[in-house]
């Protein structure tokens, strides 16, 4: 039997030393029983890191190498020029917390690169998709594995996409039914498999010690099934159309108070997770309506929250997002003539909040010598900074910007061989080395 669990735990790394890969030598000498699917730093204390982590406990391999290795990067490449963009899920970042409110942002960030990697919760919107054509879509472990420099991307559009429902009452599938109709219909998107499970599988989202949102899984063996059989078609990007339980009080105090994350979004990611470790595949979850009374018809919520309020799918954006997701192949494996790969050697910048540095793509991105944009105007309940990490952002290339709109300027800085420096006051004098 699969299951997942999650574990708090605290290891000992002096700040000089707070890079992925010596970070991971002492999570792995703790000896944590299965395979790390999501690895999340969530305070200094004491001088220790404390990390709340998901592990699945499995008889299954992993078709990646260990969220715990990394392989360094070799000679890097301007061309393309590509840069990723993570609003971490289930920290009610001001920009990206919501439902797909981060995509005008990413769509400028877009436009100073060839091709911009995001994670889905930043541009997915129920049923409404608006991001650019050069943004790639990619679920967070896989861009975990792609700075850590493991996989290699394959830019590509998308015919084909699997899904996999969860068992529930006939109206509620019918109304997924009706949605992916659309999308075969409207959208010319072809669906295939679309697998039902046979059981239930029961998902409850739970917010951490910490603040941020869980969960916790009954049904993870359930949703391997329909994995299996996924794998047995050419498709190798997948949707999931699952419930998700919320409490009625949570869902109320977040539409119509605010103040908390997004409940749903960080057990959609431990789910997500456990799929791209296990499976080749790229993947994006939708939450899958049990209640009509969860779709909250009739409450104006945030401006932000507008396209959750006004579906009951969820799913549609999910898979178009999908058609943008590129093939996956493992980091050493040849590609064929004329056929174009993103590989950490490729990624010339990483933006992410200020507050959400507490992540493999943050200390992989250090390691990597890949600059760092971190962006102060986008808040979040996190509280986990450099400044608060004690890394010495002088010794290092991270940038801090303001808003979005600076860091779509620091990119193009970034890529037309401008000296970000050069741009600010005061310069600092040359200092010549005297033999």
């Amino acid at each position: 039997m699969s299951q997942v669990f999650t574990k708090d735990f605290e290891i000992e790394c002096p700040s000089k030393q707070r890079v992925w890969s010596e970070i991971a030598n002492r999570i792995e000498e703790l000896g944590l029983p299965g395979t790390p699917i999501r690895l999340i730093l969530t305070a200094l204390r004491d001088g220790k890191l404390v990390f709340e982590s998901s592990f699945l406990e499995t008889d299954r391999k992993p078709v990646w190498p260990s969220l715990l290795d990394i392989r360094p990067r070799q000679i890097t490449s301007e061309k393309p020029f590509v840069a990723v963009s993570i609003v971490p899920t289930g920290v009610r970042a001001e920009i990206g917390g919501f439902a797909g409110d981060a995509t005008p942002s990413v769509n400028l960030l877009a436009k100073a690169c060839d091709y911009l990697v995001v994670n889905p919760n930043s541009v997915t919107a129920s049923d409404l998709y608006f991001a650019s054509d050069n943004v790639l879509y990619l679920e967070g472990n896989l861009i975990c594995h792609l700075l850590l420099g493991h996989t290699t991307l394959i830019p590509e559009t998308r015919t084909n996409i699997g899904v996999i429902i969860e068992k529930t009452e006939e109206k509620f599938l019918n109304n997924i039914l009706n949605a992916l109709n659309a999308l075969r219909t409207v959208g010319g998107i072809n669906i295939h498999p679309v697998v039902v499970t046979g059981k239930e599988v029961r998902t409850e989202c739970t917010f951490s010690a910490y603040g941020h949102a869980s969960g916790r899984f009954d049904g993870i063996d359930e949703l391997m099934k329909a994995l299996d059989i996924v794998a047995q078609t050419d498709t190798n990007a997948v949707a999931f159309s699952t419930t998700l339980l919320v409490e009625e009080e949570i869902r109320n105090q977040y539409f119509k108070l605010g103040g908390i994350p997004n409940p749903w979004g960080g057990a959609e990611a431990i789910i997500t997770h456990m799929t791209t470790n296990f499976y080749p595949f790229t993947a994006a979850h939708s939450p899958l309506l049990l209640d009509e009374a969860e779709i909250m018809l009739g409450t104006l919520g945030d401006p932000r929250d507008g396209a959750e309020l006004c579906s009951s799918a969820f799913i549609c954006s999910t898979l178009k997002g999908l058609t943008r997701s590129p093939r996956l192949a493992k980091f050493d494996t040849p590609l064929p003539s004329g056929c174009q790969g993103i590989s950490v050697e490729n990624v010339s910048a990483v933006v992410m909040p200020e507050s959400t540095v507490g992540n493999i793509p943050f200390f992989a991105s250090l390691e990597q010598n890949i600059p760092i944009i971190l962006v102060r105007g986008n808040h979040t309940h996190y509280e986990v900074t450099p400044t608060a990490l004690d890394i010495d952002h002088e010794q290092r290339k991270i940038y801090y910007v303001n808003s979005y709109m600076e860091a779509a300027g620091l990119l193009l800085a970034l890529r037309h061989g401008i000296v970000p420096e050069a741009t600010r006051r005061p310069i600092l004098p040359i200092e010549p080395i005297f033999m």
